[in-house]
């Protein structure tokens, strides 16, 4: 990947996995381009224009694995031994990867959606979006499933767990999961009541654990391993060494381990000197049927999940603190923080405290800017309470006014 040539970077804006974009991701790489694939939704970030490598490359922002979200490159090489590495896994449990369908569901700008992709390509095998609308109209999504699923076919598909939370409280939405013969999921983030009422349900659950860093999967759980009740992110894959740092934290050795842009013509590897890249998760190794498996333990930052996705408080809060400078909005100081969500595991509260004698009238302005800015972000990004704090004393006398969202 390594070059002195300054090449272009060709921007790419998805919403979600709209078939247009995917045929301008296809089309660059054909055309051997460098393209930044992107979240309409980030309006605020920096553009980027030029590259010290070699294309065809994809950049993704990262959801993080220390602190902040980082942009991640990975070459075309990178991309399809990933999907060599799942195919091989999946041959072993008798899947004919060529019958295969494989359902998207999430956002191209997300690797696990951009993966579906390149599996499809080395695969051979048939691939359709599925709308984030779609998953709501469970009833439809079951007879349209229905009407197009061949014989022998294998249905695969990965979801989040806000997707798969919601398609279990619907008796279609539990149907269409059972039609799958393997659904990858985030297994970090699964709850123990999801897990249990999936395997109630007889549904072909595969938790699984990777990275944008690690272009996806570097585990996964087996169906089968699932229903019987094994409780971790499954085995690790053929393309993938993995051990536990004397901090308990997960790393990684692999050919398929991305390289980090920091800046304009300026790339660092993500890799130490040995091959090694950590992550920010605690993990431990088991041994089962001969086999070692990933045990996820926990994050060590304070970034939390969200349905899936991962979310960065300091991220969130230099993001206000900027709007809120810009704006002179009388603000003294802000705290981010998780709080229990049963769709989405975690969700957003900012506490404020406003300068002392703000005026009532004030306040109320400020929140409703506060709030019209956040209205765009990222769903996962998006506040769900605003708490003023206990210093507005000409405003409240009791502890705390929440102004849900």
């Amino acid at each position: 990947m390594g070059s002195t040539m300054k090449n272009k970077i060709y921007i790419i804006e998805v919403e979600n996995n709209e078939s247009d974009s995917m045929k301008k991701i296809l089309a660059n790489i054909n055309d051997k381009k460098i393209t930044y694939i992107k979240n309409k939704s980030y309006k605020t970030e920096e553009i980027l224009e030029n590259i010290d490598i070699t294309g065809p490359a994809i950049i993704l922002n990262s959801s993080g694995s220390s602190g902040k979200p980082k942009k991640c490159i990975h070459s075309l090489e990178n991309l399809n031994s990933s999907a060599k590495a799942s195919g091989i896994w999946l041959e072993k449990q008798g899947f004919k990867l060529q019958n295969c369908l494989i359902f998207n569901t999430l956002p191209l700008n997300h690797i696990s959606g951009l993966m579906q992709l390149f599996r499809s390509k080395i695969w051979n095998c048939d691939h359709i979006n599925i709308s984030p609308k779609s998953i709501k109209k469970t009833k439809e999504l079951l007879v349209f499933t229905n009407k197009i699923k061949k014989e022998n076919q294998h249905l695969i598909t990965s979801l989040v767990p806000t997707q798969l939370k919601r398609l279990l409280s619907e008796k279609d939405g539990i149907n269409w999961l059972k039609i799958f013969d393997l659904i990858w999921v985030g297994g970090a983030s699964i709850s123990s009541e999801t897990s249990r009422k999936c395997r109630l349900e007889k549904i072909n659950l595969a938790p699984c654990y990777g990275s944008t860093e690690t272009a996806a999967m570097v585990t996964s759980l087996k169906p089968k391993e699932f229903l019987e009740g094994i409780d971790n992110v499954g085995e690790i894959l053929c393309d993938i060494n993995l051990r536990i740092s004397k901090k308990g934290l997960i790393q990684i050795k692999s050919e398929r381990i991305g390289i980090e842009l920091i800046e304009p013509y300026k790339t660092k590897n993500f890799k130490d000197k040995n091959g090694w890249w950590e992550s920010s998760d605690l993990g431990e190794i088991q041994e089962l049927n001969d086999s070692f498996y990933l045990k996820f333990i926990s994050r060590i930052d304070n970034a939390f999940n969200s349905g899936g996705e991962i979310v960065f408080p300091e991220v969130i809060k230099l993001r206000l603190s900027e709007f809120i400078s810009n704006e002179k909005i009388p603000v003294e100081n802000l705290m981010i923080s998780n709080i229990p969500n049963k769709e989405w595991g975690n969700k957003i509260e900012i506490i404020i405290d406003f300068k002392q004698e703000t005026s009532k009238k004030d306040i109320e302005y400020s929140l409703e800017l506060l709030k019209k800015f956040s209205k765009n972000w990222p769903k996962h990004e998006t506040p769900e309470t605003w708490i003023i704090g206990t210093n507005q004393s000409n405003y409240i006398k009791k502890s705390n006014l929440i102004i849900e969202k």
